[in-house]
């Protein structure tokens, strides 16, 4: 019986999204949400590659997360795989979000990241797996819960790369205590 990568990967993030403390690939147990407040939860592929990523606390950013791209306004998650790679998922255009709304993912021809700011209509999503380039989400959908800027930011995640990937899950995003 063959067993596909990709069933292994889900079935990694449910047995970690139901366990109270789940090792972690450096020997670490993982952090869990606090309270129940907060966590980010993608499962799919990102270049050919299959990822998981269940973080409870990760790394909220409100401001500009691409500083070598020009100064603009973003929103990310700043975390790490099950295995422990590095995974960012960036929120191009945060005035769209707003609670209880659903938006379409797009990659519009904004141009410039002050461009990219102004999209009103769609959002804009970028996910870096590992020390890879950023990628732009050419399809998907957004849908808020939750939005109290630079407290919360809730909802779900479906998204398309270019190619062919997706990532599924949800986020609920706070800043880490100090």
């Amino acid at each position: 019986m063959r067993v596909r990568a990709g069933a292994v990967a889900l079935a990694a993030v449910l047995l970690l999204s139901s366990c109270g403390t789940a090792a972690t690939g450096s020997g670490t147990a993982a952090v869990q949400p606090r309270d129940g407040q907060s966590g980010l939860q993608l499962s799919g592929t990102v270049d050919g590659r299959q990822i998981a990523i269940n973080d409870g606390l990760p790394e909220l950013v409100v401001g500009d997360c691409d500083p070598l791209d020009g100064v603009d306004s973003d929103v990310c998650a700043i975390s790490r795989t099950i295995d422990g790679r590095l995974f960012v998922v960036s929120l191009e255009n945060p005035a769209v979000l707003q609670a209880g709304t659903r938006l379409d993912v797009s990659d519009p021809a904004c141009g410039s990241p002050q461009a990219c700011d102004a999209v009103t209509d769609v959002a804009i999503v970028d996910v870096q797996f590992d020390t890879d380039p950023r990628v732009r989400a050419t399809g998907g959908t957004l849908e808020l819960d939750a939005v109290e800027e630079f407290q919360r930011y809730a909802g779900s995640l479906r998204l398309q790369l270019p190619d062919g990937g997706r990532l599924n899950g949800f986020v609920d995003l706070v800043p880490r205590p100090d």
